[in-house]
């Protein structure tokens, strides 16, 4: 069963966010993170190398699926991507 990640924003620098598997039940939760890229690599470390993939969802909104790894280790970029894409703005691609 894969585990998703709901994050919300609670205020200015303040979020929110949980772990729940297929029947909504919150098996984890963390309060107070200061950004969404936080969230994200926190939310991986809790995962940790059980789960090599994570549905992540934000205010109720579903993102998609996303490697747990790259939660971690590109949490920064990943988090201005996830941003960037929540304000309707478009994610450049190189070639």
């Amino acid at each position: 069963m894969q585990p998703k990640v709901e994050i919300r924003k609670i205020g200015e620098r303040y979020f929110n966010y949980s772990v729940s598997f297929g029947d909504g039940a919150e098996l984890y939760a963390r309060q107070g993170l200061r950004s969404l890229a936080e969230c994200l690599h926190d939310a991986a470390t809790a995962l940790g190398h059980n789960f090599p993939t994570t549905t992540l969802g934000y205010q109720g909104r579903v993102l998609g699926e996303f490697p747990v790894a790259m939660m971690e280790h590109c949490a920064v970029t990943l988090g201005q991507s996830l941003e960037l894409l929540l304000t309707g703005g478009c994610i450049k691609r190189r070639t």
